[in-house]
This record gives C-alpha cells, structure tokens and sequence, in this order.
C-alpha cells in the first residue's frame, strides 16, 4: 500500500497532556468541594470529548445534564489559562512529522478535543503549515468514533481511507479508523494500554515514533 496520508489524534498520541487536564478538573471539583481524582485516574476520562470528561470526573450524584454543562463552562475556563504548563511533546513525535514532511505524505489532526484547544495547542507547539488539515471536536460534526471528521478531511486531501494510516492511543481511535476503513496504528506511550487497542481493532502497534515510518 503506498500511504497517501496519515491522520493523527492529539491528546495521548502527539502531546502529553494529561497533568493539564488533570490540573484543570481537579481545580473544578476543589472549588465545589468534590473529591479529587490521582492523574492517572484521568487517562480513563479523556478520549471522547472535554464534556464527556466532565461528566466522568464528577460524583455520580452530580451528573445531571444541567450540572455537566455547568462545570464544563468552569472547566473549560480553567483549561484555557493552563492548557501550556505540563503540557509537552512525546520523544521523537518532532523528528517523526519533519521526516514525513520530507517524504511529501500530508498529515493531519483529528481530535475530540474541541477545536478551539485543538488550534491553540497545535498554533503553539508545532510549525506553521506543518499539518494539512486540523480538525478538533465541533457541535455540527458527530465526534469520533464516528468517522465523519476523517471522511471530511481525507476528501479536502483527495486521498482514499484504504491508503492512509490514522494513529492514536485509544479504543476511540482504533475504532475511529475501523469505520472508515483506515488502518488503525496504536501507540504504546498514550494513555490507555496496548490490550485495550489491540481488542479494539488496532492493525499495528508502534513503542516509538520512528516505527511508523516502516509502515508507509
């Protein structure tokens, strides 16, 4: 297969950005008096949307829908002035977009995170015109696993789903890359284990960056 592109997920695949999100919730839950949760207990919340990981992050009692949107608004507040402190690239991601940038294979984000953090982040930690398309979490578009956002950027690229790769570090994203019959590439340095990708149709799994080039 000669890979026509690869699209990417943000949070957990090219970012590490979990002591932010923790920082940002467990502030939320502080302020209202709820119990905190350990960072690691937040790589299981994250993957399908800030809201979502609102909803899971808060006592059960507290989860109605009103509730949610209530804290989300604070949340997403709080995000917005420390989305940079802990916030950092995995070793070798750099290296691994400059090289497929060499080799003229266009790469692009698609992400649940929503798309105004998503532009944000990128803006910040990578070149300009490195990505061909950046695509986060947007009301009119239903959010993966659904395939509509690698549909939309796969047809602005004019490529075909069976020739690219989507990478990512979660069931989302191995399922995300199923629906459209893209083949899946786990990560093994995100936040969610290597088992719960392969039981989630991940074709490949990579321990570096770097490995992703073998299988253009």
């Amino acid at each position: 297969m000669k890979t026509e592109a690869v699209l990417f997920d943000l949070d957990g695949t090219l970012l590490n950005t979990i002591d932010d999100l923790a920082d940002s919730m467990n502030q939320v839950l502080r302020e209202n008096n709820f119990p905190e949760h350990e960072t690691e207990k937040y790589c299981l919340f994250v993957g399908n949307g800030a809201k979502k990981l609102v909803e899971r992050a808060l006592p059960e009692d507290q989860r109605e829908e009103s509730e949610i949107d209530k804290y989300h608004i604070r949340y997403r507040e709080l995000y917005g002035k420390c989305w940079k402190n802990k916030t950092s690239l995995y070793e070798g991601i750099e290296d691994l977009l400059t090289r497929l940038r060499i080799l003229n294979i266009p790469i692009a984000i698609l992400s649940n995170k929503p798309h105004g953090d998503v532009l944000r982040v990128t803006n910040f930690f990578f070149e300009d015109d490195l990505f061909s398309v950046i695509s986060g979490q947007k009301d009119h578009i239903p959010h993966k696993p659904a395939p509509d956002g690698i549909y939309l950027i796969t047809d602005e690229l004019k490529v075909n789903c069976e020739n690219c790769l989507f990478v990512g570090d979660s069931s989302v994203d191995m399922k995300t890359a199923g629906a459209a019959r893209m083949k899946a590439v786990g990560v093994s340095w995100g936040f969610r284990s290597t088992e719960e990708l392969i039981e989630n149709g991940a074709d490949y799994i990579i321990n570096e960056p770097g490995e992703l080039l073998s299988l253009l």
